[in-house]
């Protein structure tokens, strides 16, 4: 086993871990059929590379987790997601996009989009009824800063 970090936590075979910041969103106003569904939304990033965006809607038991790494050089950008829904195992995927149309670090807000876009998705498979989120400007501009 290779570790990296201080030789007294290498020898316990444990490696050191980087600094995760995590914060809430403003919630998303979600209607589903025209009706008011509860979701909370989050985030955590590792650095500029990296963001997780994190939804839950607890009264329709749907959970989305994305998390987005890229870097600027790189050809592609990496989306790994957890989505959870009631009744359906979970389901775990990668997707790699154009790093261009997906920057991770020039513009997150895109990855808060690509996120939203999902769980409407999501959500809708899940109701079977007719879907729209809206965001708040804040949200876009606290996840760019990231």
């Amino acid at each position: 086993m290779s570790c990296r970090g201080p030789p007294a936590l290498a020898a316990e075979g444990r490696a050191t871990v980087a600094v995760v910041k995590r914060a809430r969103l403003p919630d998303p106003e979600l209607l589903v059929d025209g009706e008011p569904v509860r979701c909370r939304l989050s985030y955590q990033w590792a650095g500029a590379l990296q963001l997780t965006l994190c939804s839950v809607c607890p009264d329709l038991g749907v959970e989305l987790h994305s998390s987005y790494m890229g870097h600027p050089d790189a050809e592609v950008s990496i989306i790994g997601t957890i989505r959870l829904r009631p009744g359906v195992r979970p389901e775990v995927t990668s997707d790699l996009r154009d790093a261009a149309t997906l920057p991770v670090r020039e513009a997150r807000r895109r990855c808060l989009l690509d996120h939203l876009a999902e769980l409407r998705d999501l959500v809708a498979e899940a109701s079977e009824g007719e879907v729209s989120i809206e965001f708040a400007d804040e949200a876009a501009e606290l996840v760019d800063v990231a």
